[in-house]
């Protein structure tokens, strides 16, 4: 696989990702110093919904998942 796929699988998932990372900052009142890894584990959450959606493995989205948070 090569490492262009992930990256722009990654760039796809990062508005998403954005978006659910506000609203999570919004209702759960998250410290900023917390911020990146809660956007790390929602991407490998968004990651993970998405992938029986595409053709790819689990790893390599959850991979785009965290380069993606």
């Amino acid at each position: 696989m090569d490492l262009t796929v992930i990256f722009v699988i990654a760039v796809v998932l990062v508005s998403i990702i954005s978006a659910v990372v506000e609203v999570c900052k919004k209702t759960f009142n998250i410290k900023t110093r917390y911020l990146p890894i809660t956007s790390v584990v929602v991407g490998i959450f968004v990651a993970i919904l998405v992938w029986p959606l595409t053709n790819y493995s689990l790893y390599l989205m959850i991979v785009a998942g965290i380069i993606g948070g």
